[in-house]
């Protein structure tokens, strides 16, 4: 019986906000959008064009009102009240208004666009001038007097009034100065980035002591202060300074302690000079009066010019000496070449002046400088080499100091059998003066040769080691070639090297962006490759940093924080000048553009 009754169910009712409601609550009513008709030009009142919100414009005064006057009766109040001399004027005159509300409209938008053409200019100009290290006052002082002549010259008075709406004042680009000079700490970083490495400035800070605890308390606060996680950190490089790489409570001593499995490295250049700083007391004299006698002409003003005009007398190749400087990596090989290549000039120079003369007339003393400019030429290229390799990976320079050292023993072996062509300098004094090498010269080069084979040793041993035992990330195609990580990175290692598509792509000049490109599939090898390949293997991207530093950072503008102005002036980022323009929001307003004198 159920089956027939027939059941109540409770019914919804649904409110919509357009029905009236019985609720407390009072409805929300629909606003009304009131539309502009032609007629009310009559009045007086064009509209703003706005088909949105359409808001009605008196052509008189160009007041806007809001969408609820857009009605006959408050339209002619505004008339009434405001311009009451104007209520019986004809339909033409209000036409005429219009007109030149329209013209004027057009107006403001053509300067408008003309000067965010000039605001993006200006930038442009000022990216420009950051990027070539020049003071910020260039733009203002010459860029746009040099700009604007050209213009005229060539497109007329028009186009060179129109450079002048450029908005590049001196505060274009802002500049703080101060009256000390103090010493600065830059870091550069390596990283990965969409897939690519890149590298950069990380940061510029002053630093006052320059001890250990404050070096690292500024580069612990700045990792912090951008959010960055000291655990990612794989590798550090510096120079060997005492602060910086100390048994004790140095820099890298602190930074290993929150990043304990980043692995130190030794800058490789400082250390192929560290080098070079060991040879036998004899040539080690004989590099000393060297020194002395180039210090003697190039310390003295009118010593210099004398000596450049004997040099133009006996029409030398080259006219003046060059000045040795112990900061200089290269200091030393071109100094010695030039003054074996000057040695006639500079001892008639000498004679009556000074008893270094007689050192360059003693065949002995000029068989061992010969040797020296020789050896110094040769460590130089290997410097410039380690120095030319940007972003080369420690698999290649330790290759570059392997060769070396087996040129070493190379040219050791051809001394002690009298062959003397590895030293081409040396050779062609003795065949053009018929001298023969004293045998105790012959041990000394022999023994400065085994020196310094054995130095490179030294000082890189340790570090060839632990990558030969990593030459699987060199060449992961060699045959029973295993990892030492585990078991699942040789099974990774197994599987890549049988992979034939992979070993036909291999580049070797392109390691780092190999192991990039095989992170999803062999993540093991991967990770533990870039661990190795990332880290900087020399401290020269800072050198050339701080050279771009030296520049900024002179009498005129000495500068307390040179970040901004360094980062511009060696990053490799393109900048987005139109995200620059926008993030800041600013507008060009031709009253503030520059006045020239005409």
């Amino acid at each position: 019986m159920d089956s027939w009754l027939v059941k109540k169910t409770p019914t919804t009712v649904e409110i919509h906000e357009d029905e009236p409601s019985t609720s407390s609550n009072p409805p929300k009513q629909r606003k009304v959008m009131r539309k502009y008709e032609p007629r009310y030009l009559k009045i007086g009142f064009t509209w703003n064009g706005d088909e949105e919100e359409p808001r009605p414009q008196c052509v008189v005064c160009c007041e806007v009102f809001a969408n609820e006057s857009m009605c006959p009766d408050k339209l002619r109040q505004h008339i009434e009240t405001k311009h009451p001399h104007l209520q019986n004027q004809p339909l033409k005159f209000f036409k005429t208004k219009l007109d030149e509300l329209e013209a004027s409209k057009r107006k403001l938008l053509r300067i408008t666009k003309t000067n965010k053409k000039a605001l993006h200019t200006s930038y442009l100009i000022s990216l420009h001038i950051a990027k070539a290290g020049k003071p910020h006052t260039f733009g203002q002082s010459l860029a746009l007097p040099a700009i604007k002549d050209k213009v005229g010259i060539m497109f007329g008075d028009k186009s060179s009034k129109e450079v002048e709406t450029i908005p590049l004042s001196n505060n274009t680009l802002d500049e703080t100065t101060d009256v000390g000079d103090l010493c600065q700490l830059l870091v550069f970083v390596r990283y990965i980035w969409n897939n690519e490495p890149h590298e950069d400035m990380l940061c510029c800070e002053p630093i006052l002591q320059g001890s250990s605890e404050e070096i690292f308390n500024i580069l612990d606060t700045y990792v912090k202060k951008k959010g960055l996680d000291w655990i990612k950190c794989v590798g550090l490089c510096t120079d060997g300074a005492r602060a910086v790489c100390g048994k004790k409570s140095s820099v890298v001593t602190q930074v290993l302690e929150v990043c304990p499995d980043a692995l130190w490295t030794h800058c490789n250049i400082h250390r192929e000079v560290l080098v070079s700083k060991s040879m036998p007391d004899n040539l080690k004299n004989v590099l000393n009066t060297s020194i002395k006698i180039v210090n003697f002409i190039k310390t003295r003003p009118s010593q210099s010019c004398l000596f450049e005009k004997v040099c133009e007398e006996m029409g030398s190749t080259h006219k003046s000496l060059l000045l040795h400087t112990d900061s200089r990596w290269l200091s030393k090989g071109k100094v010695l070449t030039r003054l074996v290549e000057l040695r006639e000039e500079t001892a008639m120079f000498l004679d009556e002046k000074n008893d270094l003369a007689e050192w360059l007339r003693n065949k002995e003393f000029v068989l061992q400088l010969t040797y020296l400019a020789d050896i110094f030429s040769k460590l130089n290229e290997l410097n410039l080499y380690l120095q030319k390799i940007e972003g080369a990976d420690i698999f290649v320079v330790h290759d570059e100091i392997q060769g070396f050292i087996k040129k070493l023993v190379l040219w050791k072996k051809s001394i002690e059998d009298y062959k003397y062509d590895c030293f081409e300098t040396f050779q062609t004094f003795i065949t053009e003066n018929d001298v023969k090498p004293p045998d105790g010269i012959i041990m000394e080069i022999s023994a400065h040769l085994n020196a310094l084979s054995e130095n490179l040793d030294y000082y890189f041993f340790e570090g060839m080691k632990n990558c030969q035992q990593k030459n699987w990330i060199a060449n992961p195609f060699q045959d029973d070639m295993m990892t030492g990580i585990s078991a699942k990175a040789d099974e990774e290692l197994i599987d890549l090297s049988e992979n034939t598509l992979l070993k036909l792509n291999f580049n070797r000049r392109q390691l780092t962006q190999f192991w990039l490109s095989v992170q999803q599939t062999f993540p093991t090898l991967s990770t533990e490759a870039l661990k190795v390949l990332l880290p900087f293997s020399s401290s020269y991207t800072c050198e050339v940093g701080f050279s771009a530093m030296m520049e900024l950072k002179n009498k005129s503008r000495n500068k307390q924080q040179l970040s901004n102005s360094l980062r511009l002036k060696i990053t490799n980022i393109n900048v987005d000048v139109n995200a620059v323009i926008n993030s800041n929001r600013k507008q060009a307003h031709p009253s503030h553009r520059p006045r020239y004198k005409k």
